[in-house]
């Protein structure tokens, strides 16, 4: 009855205030795959390539100073991503977006860590700690990853500082195609390499160190040490391509992994060279800049860096592709992330307890492996159900990205289960 009454009294002192205008500025983070379709291709030019995209002309969001007082790199939202459209639609409210890596992102979200909104976006010359939120706000309006939450994750939440927000919503966003940039030169014949195709086995040999130069990839190519460049945050780019390594190079015994964090779920002590970097641009600055490399990445980001090269593989062009389908029947209905099978390194997914089953939407990962392009994501959208500073404009912005109509750059597609997914949202975000 107290709970009634309250709200009553609100209801009331609501109709009674004068009505205004208000300006919403929403401040989300997380993976770094989706974000040429939510912000655009400005960030790219940025050097180094910046974490924070927003509208500076609307906040007051800075990405932070160094060590010695330098602001950080950031850029502002692209004409024609998602983000824009969803502020030309609501020119109320702005939507800011800080490329941490899903790892970051989901830690921000549960609070684990000590990792909060407001800590500094930074860029790429640096870790981030934060969204780069204004003031005191610790929590964050939205996050991005493309690894579904865990049984871990709800864990963290319920037992850490967000447990006030009351439950969590996730929604798939998008499909995404994973590439796999690199760099190659000339064969032995002294004739450019230019995107080759790469058998699953070629990739598993690549990817597993059992091949540690090009000559044992192709005879034809010099024998050069193979560099593999990898991601050093928890990544879900990094979850989707170690689900596709373990699908297809896990015999007998388990080499991979499914993991957010490639150190481990792949041994990387047997390159013969291994390189880390942090996020998809990072990725794709260290191929571009090093011979005889090889990494993965969103391959949007793959084809927005000039002259960059990508492989295909099974004879698939993954720029020519245009299978990334989900149905209904794909769609998980209060479903987690539990252990990975130990004995085929795959993911497993299980009922989620402890917070409200029916805001928690997930693609069955299983599904990603099934496209003519082998190697395939989702990202997904997370938020509360409770607490949220504009419900409205929250609901607006996820609808934008999941079941809006602006154009997608190539290796992106909306969802067929965008509908559900943006009425999943309207119904659960209080």
């Amino acid at each position: 009855m107290k709970t009634i009454i309250k709200k009553a009294a609100l209801a009331a002192a609501i109709i009674s205030a004068p009505l205004a205008a208000s300006a919403t500025d929403l401040v989300g983070g997380g993976a770094s795959l989706p974000a040429l379709a939510y912000v655009g291709t400005n960030f790219t030019g940025t050097d180094p390539q910046s974490r924070l995209s927003t509208d500076e002309q609307r906040t007051n969001l800075s990405a932070g100073n160094d060590g010695v007082g330098n602001p950080y790199e950031q850029a502002v939202l692209t004409t024609g991503s998602i983000f824009a459209a969803f502020q030309t639609g609501n020119p109320s409210d702005t939507a800011s977006y800080c490329q941490t890596g899903s790892g970051t992102g989901k830690r921000v979200l549960v609070g684990a860590n000590s990792l909060n909104a407001n800590g500094d976006c930074r860029d790429y010359s640096a870790s981030p700690v934060g969204f780069s939120a204004p003031g005191s706000q610790t929590d964050p309006d939205f996050v991005g990853s493309d690894a579904p939450l865990t049984a871990d994750d709800v864990t963290d939440f319920l037992n850490g500082p967000r447990a006030n927000r009351q439950d969590l919503v996730q929604v798939p966003a998008l499909g995404a195609l994973i590439a796999l940039p690199l760099k190659l030169g000339n064969d032995v014949f002294g004739n450019p390499i230019s995107r080759p195709n790469l058998s699953n086995a070629q990739v598993c040999d690549i990817f597993s160190g059992d091949a540690t130069s090009w000559d044992q990839i192709n005879p034809t190519w010099p024998s050069q040490p193979i560099n593999v460049v990898y991601r050093s945050d928890g990544s879900g780019t990094t979850f989707a391509f170690t689900q596709y390594l373990a699908a297809n190079c896990n015999g007998s015994q388990v080499i991979f992994n499914t993991n957010e964090d490639f150190a481990a779920a792949a041994p990387v002590g047997d390159y013969a060279v291994g390189t880390p970097a942090s996020g998809n641009g990072g990725i794709i600055t260290e191929v571009s800049s090093t011979d005889w490399s090889v990494g993965f990445a969103n391959l949007a980001n793959v084809l927005a860096e000039q002259g960059l090269d990508y492989a295909d593989v099974e004879g698939e062009n993954p720029a020519s592709t245009t299978q990334i389908a989900y149905d209904s029947n794909d769609l998980l209905t209060g479903q987690v992330l539990g252990d990975v099978n130990p004995f085929t390194g795959l993911p497993q997914p299980e009922p989620v307890s402890g917070i409200d089953s029916n805001c928690v939407l997930v693609i069955d990962p299983a599904a990603q492996l099934t496209g003519a392009y082998p190697i395939a994501a989702v990202t997904n959208l997370l938020t509360y159900t409770d607490g949220n500073t504009d419900p409205q404009a929250l609901k607006d912005l996820v609808d934008t990205v999941v079941d809006g109509s602006s154009t997608l750059p190539t290796g992106f597609a909306r969802l067929a289960t965008g509908t559900t997914a943006s009425s999943t949202a309207a119904s659960c975000i209080n």
